[in-house]
């Protein structure tokens, strides 16, 4: 036996000692570099006013969570079909049956895709945030928050309404108006 000579029964093991070291500090540097840029918008929005502050801030979060959750679910799925690989495992299978399921969970969840989708592109064109007066389809009064499948608005008689995103159809913000 040679000196760097890996025994046969060993080099699984390593490879998949190497694949889950190579997935969690792909992780890692995903979220310092989201952290990055979260702090250099909430750097920036401190040149402004109060209230685009606040905007800044609550749409990086925003963003700043969904880049993470979508980082962590796509590394964690890839990880997982090579470890199983490297066992052994028909990852062909797996992945046919886990397509069906999506496609299952694509037909019965489409409210809340939908609801997640309009969220995002509130969020990304910036149509509304937190502390905006808006009329969202006949409910008027305050944004207290913005979510990824819900908003929340304050009405003048203290009503917490909770409008899903992708039923919102119009919108009018007071807080934008031309000065």
């Amino acid at each position: 036996m040679e000196f760097l000579e890996i025994p046969q029964s060993l080099q699984p093991a390593i490879r998949i000692a190497v694949i889950l070291a190579a997935a969690i500090s792909l992780r890692v540097i995903l979220k310092i570099l989201a952290n990055r840029v979260v702090s250099k918008l909430r750097s920036k929005a401190q040149d402004g006013s109060i209230t685009a502050e606040q905007r800044i801030i609550s749409r990086s979060a925003t963003i700043a969570s969904i880049s993470n959750n979508f980082a962590t679910w796509a590394i964690a799925i890839t990880t997982l079909v090579m470890v199983l690989s490297e066992l052994g495992v028909d990852t062909g299978a797996l992945i046919a049956v886990t397509t069906i399921l999506g496609a299952a969970l694509g037909f019965g969840g489409q409210a809340l895709v939908k609801d997640v989708i309009s969220g995002i592109f509130i969020v990304f064109e910036d149509q509304y945030g937190v502390g905006d007066t808006v009329n969202l389809d006949g409910v008027v009064g305050v944004i207290e928050a913005v979510e990824l499948r819900v908003t929340r608005v304050r009405d003048a008689d203290g009503t917490l309404w909770y409008l899903r995103n992708g039923e919102i159809l119009k919108v009018g913000n007071a807080s934008q108006k031309r000065g």
